[in-house]
């Protein structure tokens, strides 16, 4: 999957999606982030590496969302009722319900979500100084991302053109009323059946974590040298310097200690 995909469904649902695809992430899980295509790779957890076990957790405050989001007027959902014709590809068997899915281009995404809710860790500020102290001994690295946040759904169905004119032709089988949203109808046991150019796909019918959010020490204090940098921990500094590098670490406010998981120097 691409960047542009990523940030473009992040914005959209305000959360990021967790790839690849079925990484069970859970908060206070450490990971880090792929400057390619933004894919995850699990290093740990807040227990194994830091020592803090994850603790205070601000649950769910509202009921479970069902979402339908899409990227703008480049894709076109139509639904087909069982025994009728794909408009896509006629030569399909119609015995099942379905979608016929049209994207106009590249990098244009369909998505339908439901019962996503959302957990979030407490009191970040309690994770700094383990943060501190695994960074002097060499344990933690500078690039290593916090999940403070996780999205888990009921199910999901997420398609994905990699380049225009793509056409797809979804079948549902499972059991829906017909006057039943759109977000639960294609996440009603979904396949695709065809489609005429590569396409990207996350059809999950069980709960899941699906989205997160997460927080890395801002670069700045690895390596601005008008900031008292971090790095000196592990060099040439006093324990009187390092003590008061920490001191100042610890003091900053969170928007000028920490930084988004995606966010690169």
């Amino acid at each position: 999957m691409s960047w542009t995909l990523i940030k473009s469904i992040q914005k959209d649902t305000d959360l990021r999606l967790i790839m690849p695809f079925g990484l069970n992430l859970k908060l206070g899980d450490i990971i880090s982030v792929s400057r390619r295509d933004g894919s995850f790779t699990l290093e740990g957890t807040s227990a194994s590496i830091l020592e803090v076990p994850v603790g205070g957790v601000r649950p769910p405050q509202q009921a479970g969302v069902d979402l339908l989001r899409q990227s703008g007027k480049s894709v076109s959902l139509q639904f087909r009722a069982k025994g009728k014709a794909s408009t896509l590809f006629p030569e399909l068997p119609n015995a099942n319900a379905g979608f016929d899915i049209k994207f106009d281009s590249a990098d244009s995404w369909l998505l339908a979500v439901v019962n996503r809710q959302i957990s979030a860790l407490d009191d970040l500020d309690r994770f700094r100084r383990a943060i501190l102290s695994s960074y002097a001994w060499g344990v933690w690295k500078a690039d290593w991302v916090l999940v403070t946040s996780v999205a888990t759904v009921d199910r999901i169905t997420l398609i994905a053109a990699s380049t225009g004119s793509t056409n797809v032709a979804v079948s549902v089988n499972g059991k829906f009323d017909p006057a039943t949203p759109v977000e639960l109808k294609l996440t009603a046991g979904v396949s695709v059946v065809a489609t005429n150019h590569e396409i990207i796909q996350s059809i999950v019918s069980e709960p899941s974590s699906a989205f997160c959010s997460g927080l890395r020490v801002q670069a700045s204090w690895w390596k601005d040298p008008t900031v008292g940098t971090l790095k000196t921990i592990r060099k040439e500094a006093t324990a009187k310097d390092r003590d008061q590098i920490v001191a100042d670490a610890l003091a900053a406010p969170g928007t000028k200690f920490w930084e988004d998981a995606d966010s690169f120097s």
